[in-house]
């Protein structure tokens, strides 16, 4: 059986995760990618291989089975189609259902790819707390695409968001590896670098000079390194924006 484990620093007796900064959830998300793929290269980490290489979690000592489900639609509490969910039953207290909606998803790898990774960040952050306490209801559901860009947390909700969303960034494109993949194709699209010190990438390396980057340039770096990893040029440009590798002025 596959195992992924984890640790990160939670409130005792109820498991729940303390309040983390987003370079340690980058962190942690690597280093589940590491386990996932056996190291770390830059390349594309697709839904139906995160599913098949994590069959049982075992986060800060919790042992609990993901059980997935990518063959039936997906709705929140009104009825609507949602991209995912991942939800906990009492009935099932050694379980956590991720759920991916092939109705919404279509055939885009990329978005199936990405609400896999935000689904296993709910387990791995949301589940332990949830396994401890037994409750009886956990849900959080994944609307679509724009979810993932969701804006830094503001009360608990959010903050589940939030932490997910930066886990599967840090999962699908962890900061060094998209840094020296970066550095690498931006050369051969004559993209022009400069010395960055400020960033969460590889120690040394420069970034992208954003205020000689034109919007064409743009368009054939992302869709590169888009390639590359798997996901879609925003998600490319959201993480190159979080990361801090692009400095001066932001894409349009």
């Amino acid at each position: 059986m596959a195992v992924v484990t984890a640790t990160f620093p939670s409130v005792s007796p109820t498991g729940e995760a303390r309040p983390l900064a987003a370079s340690a959830i980058w962190s942690i998300a690597r280093d589940v990618r590491r386990q996932i793929c056996g190291g770390l290269w830059p390349k594309p980490l697709p839904a139906d291989t995160l599913i098949r290489r994590v069959e049982l979690l075992v986060i800060n000592g919790i042992r609990f089975e993901p059980v997935w489900d990518c063959g039936n639609e997906v709705h929140d509490e009104l009825g609507r189609p949602v991209a995912g969910a991942c939800e906990y039953d009492s009935d099932s207290p050694q379980n956590i259902y991720l759920s991916l909606n092939p109705a919404v998803i279509g055939d885009r790898s990329d978005l199936a790819a990405s609400t896999a990774a935000h689904e296993l960040g709910h387990a791995i952050f949301d589940g332990p707390a949830s396994v401890i306490a037994c409750r009886s209801k956990f849900r959080h559901v994944t609307p679509d695409e724009a979810h993932f860009d969701a804006a830094d947390p503001k009360n608990e909700e959010y903050w589940s968001e939030y932490r997910a969303n930066e886990f599967m960034g840090g999962l699908l494109a962890p900061p060094d590896l998209l840094h020296r993949t970066m550095v690498r194709r931006a050369g051969e699209f004559g993209v022009t670098l400069v010395n960055g010190s400020d960033h969460a990438g590889k120690p040394g390396y420069p970034v992208i000079d954003g205020r000689r980057w034109g919007m064409g340039e743009q368009d054939v770096l992302l869709d590169d390194l888009a390639g590359i990893f798997g996901v879609s040029p925003s998600f490319i440009w959201v993480r190159l924006r979080k990361y801090r590798l692009v400095t001066g002025q932001g894409r349009a």
